[in-house]
């Protein structure tokens, strides 16, 4: 078994976030919280590593996005 960090999906979250320009990233991430039916706080746990990332909320942040984020799924 391979033993990760906090959070590899987080990480890999945390990581495509940074490449938000910084005038949509407001915008970005609101639309993200709508389209995956969940509050502000859920999705920061998710991208701090506090609880994981469900599979179907992992599919729909990269249908929004259009970015294969989480590549090992």
């Amino acid at each position: 078994m391979e033993i990760l960090g906090k959070n590899s999906d987080s990480q890999k979250l945390q990581e495509w976030i940074q490449t938000i320009p910084i005038g949509q990233y407001r915008v970005t991430l609101d639309n993200l919280i709508v389209a995956c039916k969940i509050n502000r706080a859920t999705f920061q746990n998710w991208r701090y590593g506090n609880c994981r990332i469900p599979e179907l909320a992992k599919e729909k942040i990269e249908e929004i996005t259009g970015v294969k984020i989480f590549k090992n799924n």
